[in-house]
């Protein structure tokens, strides 16, 4: 595998793809599933599997969609504890040559409330494990919390008095002024 190759790659070529789509299933191995982890900062993912139907879209374009189905073990924000869930999320993405992708004769106007623009498909190619993973990045919760638990700062009754007997730095002040 070379260095800068995806952690779970399933290549597809656009050109060999029947006339009306497909539907495929991408399983990671024991392997794979080690290498995302590490990629995506888990603990463990013991399971990623995807149903993914690939169908013609536009001219020349082809739309992904299914479901993705993950088991992970993460390491809990508050209380620093692994902890095991499952994710599933839907993907839904859309791929065009690049001389496709936009009309040279118009001008290119973007929505910020309109879908994503469509990938490239890149040398004839899409990588439907590369999808999978980055779906899988962007469903993850970026503050994992274990189900139930909660952060709580217990303050010890010497920490309070010590900060009661805290000098007030705006004594100093009140020193310096001077009588009128």
């Amino acid at each position: 595998m070379q260095a800068d190759a995806p952690e779970l790659s399933r290549v597809v070529e656009v050109v060999n793809l029947p006339p009306l789509g497909e539907t495929v299933t991408v399983t990671a191995d024991q392997h794979e599933c080690r290498l995302v982890a590490k990629r995506l900062q888990l603990v463990a993912l013991h399971e990623l599997t995807a149903r993914l139907a690939i169908e013609p879209w536009r001219k020349g374009g082809w739309r992904i969609t299914g479901i993705v189905h993950a088991d992970i073990e993460q390491l809990c924000v508050a209380t620093a504890q692994e902890f095991r869930s499952t994710c599933s999320f839907d993907l839904d993405r859309h791929f065009l040559h690049e001389k496709d992708r936009y009309d040279q004769a118009t001008e290119v106007v973007i929505d910020p409330l309109s879908d994503d623009e469509p990938d490239v498909i890149a040398e004839g190619r899409i990588d439907i494990g590369e999808l999978v993973v980055e779906g899988l990045a962007l469903t993850l919760d970026p503050y994992p919390r274990k189900p139930g638990a909660d952060f709580e700062f217990e303050q010890s009754q010497s920490g309070q008095e010590a900060d009661e007997t805290k000098p007030n730095p705006f004594s100093v002040l009140a020193k310096l002024q001077r009588p009128e």
